[in-house]
């Protein structure tokens, strides 16, 4: 499994707007790429960031992903001012229990 996280950074005005355009556009339409197996939002409003976690079934399928990441980032960008950096992992354990 891999992993790609966008760091985002802006005002507390446009990481509320980040969090709107993920919840509603984004993650649908991350989750509809083929590999796609997860995502997970965090968002500190004080500390004037935010984090776009996704997950992926490999390596191949997150590569294949990266043109439409490009896009979703420049278009979240663009909607909410908020700035992002990408990294990218390779995930060596991985655990959830759901409540």
């Amino acid at each position: 499994m891999h992993a790609r996280i966008g760091t985002w950074h802006g005002t507390a005005e446009d990481l509320d707007r980040w969090a709107t355009r993920s919840q509603d556009d984004v993650v649908p339409q991350v989750l509809a790429v083929p590999g796609a197996k997860g995502v997970l939002l965090l968002l500190d409003r004080d500390g004037g960031c935010a984090l776009t976690l996704t997950l992926w079934e490999s390596e191949e399928a997150l590569q294949a992903s990266e043109e439409r990441r490009a896009a979703l980032q420049a278009g979240t960008t663009a909607a909410s001012g908020a700035r992002v950096e990408t990294s990218r992992y390779e995930v060596v354990a991985f655990d959830y229990t759901p409540a």
